[in-house]
C-alpha cells in the first residue's frame, strides 16, 4: 500500500483531484434546476458557458 501511495504521490495531487471533482459538480448542476420553487439563485456568467444548451 505504501508503495503504491510514494508512487503516485509525485502524479496526483489533493488541489488537482478537489478541482476536477469541482468543475464536474458544476457542470453536472448547470443544467439541473433548484427542486425549491422558492430558491433558484442567478447563474454566475462564468458558468454560463457550461451549459448544454
Amino acid at each position: 500500500m505504501r508503495k503504491m501511495l510514494n508512487a503516485l504521490k509525485g502524479k496526483v495531487s489533493m488541489v488537482k483531484v478537489m478541482n476536477t471533482c469541482a468543475l464536474l459538480v458544476a457542470a453536472y448542476t448547470i443544467n439541473v434546476t433548484c427542486f425549491w420553487a422558492h430558491h433558484q439563485p442567478e447563474v454566475p456568467e462564468e458558468a454560463k458557458m457550461l451549459r448544454k444548451f
